[in-house]
């Protein structure tokens, strides 16, 4: 008699792993893994490929529950949202198996405006069973790393009630457990971000920041359920990782993968995407609109993604439901007027990025005439929609893309054909107008610790065009006060933005703090200052920041400038010692009032070793700054890092950040 072969648990089986559950005794014991973690350990009573269902019998179920949904209006208020694609234009996909107890979301019209993850039809099969299994959140592993059932639904309902509303693609009657089973990376990508201000355990955001990466790209390349794939990208895109470098964050490539995932499965074209489906569809309305809005918001995500990163958007962004005006006007009624709002924002902004790529950035002589005009027809176009503008965030975004464009008027020559004034003055008023907003929204809600990474990088941007202003020959005509007060709202901004200590945020602050307090900033070489002129060109708007973090190594840094030509402005012996400033001990933000005191200048401190472990990082005690001389498309990566070889494990010196002298500013 052959001996039957052993079976895995349930939770073994997920992940893969050997199980030495021990299957003879009745109940059995749990395995020593479920022992450990404190699981439920369960065996299947069959093969999973017994309890596969065919096409057919999918394609029966769902219209099963269609027939009953159109009979019972009492269903349609406890069912999820619409369904954005079909049995069949799921199994279309390569590699789609279903799993046991699979099923179908039934299709329910005005649920829900936003969009749910069952859009693309089987979820995965629930790992618990019995009554109130859905009830209650459950403990949950990822890579080892066990979070329990409590933690887990306060990321989940800080994430619904803070987050979601800024980026409405989940449906939010469904549970942490419906969303882990349809796919644990849309569940991790939720609680993730909602960590990002969980006090009671930070470590959460700690742990899954550094093991959600892998877990994405794993379940792109599983091809199984590429809707929650697609919603998972976006959530982390929108909200970065935390990070102390530029060069390290995934965002981008993340955002190019979930544009490509919706383009692979025809979220692009208007309609059901039957021409990316091998089964004929039906053609439902509510299909259309929702696939409508996903690939609306990957739109919006991909643009302000590019446009941080300084990256020209490599992206076709017309609207998907581009047919005659008749389709137009009933496409327009079924979508939310925010979101309508937002994509027409991005998409001038998306042409303007495209228009300023094709004129002659890279050189200091380029036609500064086009380069006006172009600024001059977008801005407009951007002005002419601010009446369509429904609330105060609208309005504020509008004004942010805003910002982009004008911050092209930098690439103009300073001296010939000679500074826009009046351009430039709009363009002051405009950054200070974006800063004080903000503070009045951080005020009266949440609104800095919640906004999205596009929104920081812009802050961030705005106060760095109001120095490059306020120490230009324009001053005298700028209310400068105003200005100062803007520009310390926006360091205070990106140190509430802040997740972990030496971060991008608190990174930001400190440059921002050093730069206004540098009498040698914009300084040439033959002694003249030019804050109007960039030498970084090559990075669009976000040029202007780029530009300014050399600034910043050149002065603190002690950098050799490798832009144009430009002698550095420090002697030419610093180099051998690299430093950081140095500060007193920071107070929290938004607990106590800056009060007055002098202007500070930074300390040396101990030059910078090389790092052991890795040989192959430039030791600062012989770089002469000679490997800047490569071409630039392989040059290094202008960055937050103001040093490759800094070691920052050992902690970012802390800051008290400078006050304004009777300007009575106070961040509350």
């Amino acid at each position: 008699m052959s001996i039957p072969r052993r079976k895995a648990c349930v939770e073994c089986r997920q992940q893969k792993i050997r199980c030495d559950v021990e299957q003879v005794k009745k109940p059995h014991e749990p395995c020593t893994r479920c022992s450990k973690m404190k699981l439920e350990c369960r065996i299947l009573p069959t093969s999973t490929r017994n309890l596969r269902q065919t096409k057919a019998e999918m394609r029966r179920e769902l219209e099963e529950l269609k027939w009953n949904m159109r009979n019972d209006t009492n269903h349609v208020n406890s069912t999820p949202s619409s369904v954005i694609g079909t049995v069949d234009e799921v199994q279309s996909f390569p590699g789609y198996e279903p799993g046991p107890g699979t099923t179908i979301s039934s299709t329910a019209s005005g649920v829900n405006d936003s969009i749910s993850p069952y859009e693309n039809g089987p979820s995965r099969p629930s790992t618990r069973t019995g009554p109130g299994s859905q009830a209650h959140t459950l403990p949950r592993a990822l890579n080892e790393y066990l979070v329990d059932a409590k933690k887990l639904q306060d990321c989940f309902s800080l994430f619904m009630t803070q987050y979601h509303p800024i980026l409405p693609i989940l449906d939010t009657a469904l549970t942490p457990n419906d969303y882990y089973n349809l796919s644990p990376f849309l569940f991790w990508s939720i609680i993730v971000t909602g960590s990002r201000r969980y006090s009671d355990d930070p470590t959460i955001l700690d742990r899954t920041s550094q093991l959600i990466t892998p877990l994405a790209f794993s379940s792109m390349a599983l091809r199984s359920t590429p809707i929650p794939v697609i919603q998972g990208l976006l959530i982390l895109c929108t909200w970065r990782l935390p990070t102390y470098s530029m060069y390290k964050d995934m965002t981008h490539v993340l955002c190019g993968a979930a544009v490509h995932l919706a383009t692979q499965i025809g979220l692009h074209i208007a309609g059901v995407g039957q021409d990316f489906a091998r089964m004929p569809l039906k053609k439902d309305q509510d299909q259309k609109v929702l696939r409508a809005k996903l690939w609306m918001h990957c739109i919006i995500v991909s643009i302000r993604s590019s446009c941080a990163e300084g990256i020209p958007p490599l992206l076709i962004a017309e609207p998907p439901f581009a047919g005659d005006e008749r389709e137009r006007e009933e496409m327009a009624l079924y979508l939310p007027a925010d979101l309508l709002f937002l994509h027409k924002v991005h998409i001038v902004l998306l042409r303007a990025m495209s228009a300023m790529v094709r004129t002659d950035l890279k050189s200091p002589n380029c036609d500064a005439n086009v380069l006006r005009s172009l600024i001059s027809i977008f801005d407009s176009q951007l002005v002419g929609l601010a009446p369509c503008a429904k609330s105060e965030l609208d309005t504020f975004q509008l004004n942010c893309a805003r910002v982009h464009i004008l911050a092209f008027h930098f690439f103009a020559h300073p001296t010939n054909p000679g500074p826009d004034l009046e351009s430039l003055s709009r363009l002051y008023s405009l950054c200070v107008s974006i800063v004080q907003t903000a503070n009045s929204m951080t005020q009266l809600s949440n609104f800095a610790t919640v906004c999205p990474s596009f929104i920081d990088r812009t802050i961030t941007l705005t106060g760095f065009a109001i120095l490059k202003l306020a120490r230009s020959p324009l001053a005298p005509h700028l209310d400068l006060n105003a200005g100062e007060r803007a520009f310390f709202h926006a360091v205070q901004f990106s140190k509430a933005m802040s997740l972990q200590d030496n971060d991008l945020g608190a990174r930001a602050a400190t440059i921002m703090t050093n730069l206004w307090s540098s009498s040698k900033i914009f300084m040439r070489k033959n002694g003249l200052a030019e804050s109007l002129g960039l030498r970084l060109r090559t990075r669009l708007s976000m040029s202007v920041s780029f530009d300014m973090f050399w600034y910043w190594r050149e002065e603190f840094g002690h950098m050799s400038n490798p832009y144009n030509g430009e002698e550095s402005t420090v002697p030419s012996n610093a180099h051998t010692q690299p430093t950081t400033p140095q500060y007193e001990k920071e107070e929290p933000v938004g607990q106590t009032a800056l009060a007055p005191v002098a202007k500070f200048q930074p300390n040396p401190v101990n030059p910078v070793q090389q790092n052991p472990a890795n040989p192959a990082v430039i030791s600062f005690d012989t770089w002469d700054g000679s490997e800047y001389g490569v071409l630039p498309t392989v040059d290094q990566f202008p960055d937050y890092d103001w040093a490759a070889s800094f070691n920052f494990s050992s902690g970012w010196p802390s800051m008290t950040m400078p006050p304004l002298e009777n300007t009575g500013f106070n961040f509350g």
